[in-house]
């Protein structure tokens, strides 16, 4: 409640995490009518979007079986779990109308969860991740016609040569409902600077499509970020946003990169370092090893 009172964005939850706490963690044990509650609850707490895996259903689980690494998304998984317990339908499926009802009488939007997205990029592209897909395809049209708010989340781990097929698909099936990736991570072996793998996938997917990025930090699959990751992370996409919208020919993106190009070419540092993502960090590398400020006026190369 303290952060939806003092944040200056837009708040998401996944109402899913909720309603399991108050089962006791028991994924068989979820209810509709609990999960109903949660949602109400958390719509007049002044919540923005929720994400809902809806597009776990019971027939795509076994398409999960041969995969490397299974179902890692934690909703996926806990509807995955009581789907299989009570071999019956998704909930969240069945009842979606309903849902969209409670999010148009709040004007909370959707975020439609991948539940089924890959987790390893063996499993890229695979007719789990894409029957998930064209559920959600489903599902954005009848939110529409509710008059909701929705866009699509998106994977995950994907190789390079496979992220246009997943923007392509996307944009397709989905109506060209905003996209919001994690990454993608474009390799597993790198653990430590996953956001490096997945700012490459970032400014690719970016630069085919989606609307909306999903930062990573260093700590990715080892542990929870402090700070410093937080940042590292941030600025890491941040240059990936920057560079798709390059690609994309925005507008205004190279305004501030022939900036910083003509500061560099004269020689005005103070320019130079105001004008990056990261004015901190770009002058104490410069004063590592040029400290004096004499240093600022001097030519040490042709740039």
């Amino acid at each position: 409640d303290w952060i939806v009172r003092n944040a200056p964005v837009p708040i998401g939850t996944v109402p899913l995490y909720q309603a399991l706490e108050k089962v006791g963690g028991i994924a068989e044990a979820l209810t509709w009518e609990v999960y109903r509650d949660t949602l109400i609850e958390q719509a007049e707490q002044g919540v923005d979007y929720f994400t809902i895996h809806a597009g776990v259903r019971l027939p795509y689980i076994p398409l999960t079986v041969d995969r490397v690494t299974g179902i890692v998304s934690r909703g996926g998984s806990i509807m995955a779990k009581c789907c299989l317990h009570h071999h019956k339908e998704s909930f969240l499926y069945e009842h979606f109308e309903e849902i969209c009802d409670i999010c148009r009488t709040y004007d909370v939007a959707f975020s439609l969860g991948d539940g089924l997205r890959p987790g390893s990029i063996a499993d890229a592209n695979d007719r789990a991740q894409f029957a998930e897909l064209e559920t959600l395809g489903e599902l954005t049209k009848i939110a529409w016609a509710k008059d909701c708010q929705v866009m699509i989340e998106g994977p995950g781990h994907v190789p390079m040569h496979k992220i246009k097929e997943n923007m392509d698909k996307q944009l397709a099936v989905c109506g060209e409902a905003p996209f919001y990736t994690l990454g993608p991570l474009t390799t597993d072996i790198a653990p430590g600077y996953d956001h490096i793998t997945s700012g490459i996938g970032a400014a690719m997917i970016g630069w085919f499509g989606t609307a909306m990025l999903c930062y990573v930090t260093p700590k990715e699959h080892l542990g929870l970020p402090d700070r410093d990751d937080v940042k590292t992370g941030v600025i890491t996409y941040k240059i990936a946003a920057h560079a798709a919208d390059l690609a994309k020919g925005h507008p205004a993106a190279k305004v501030r990169d022939d900036a910083l190009s003509r500061a560099r070419f004269e020689f005005r540092w103070e320019d130079q370092f105001n004008l990056s993502l990261d004015p901190e960090t770009a002058r104490a590398f410069h004063d590592e090893t040029l400290p004096k400020e004499a240093h600022k006026v001097a030519h040490f190369c042709s740039m």
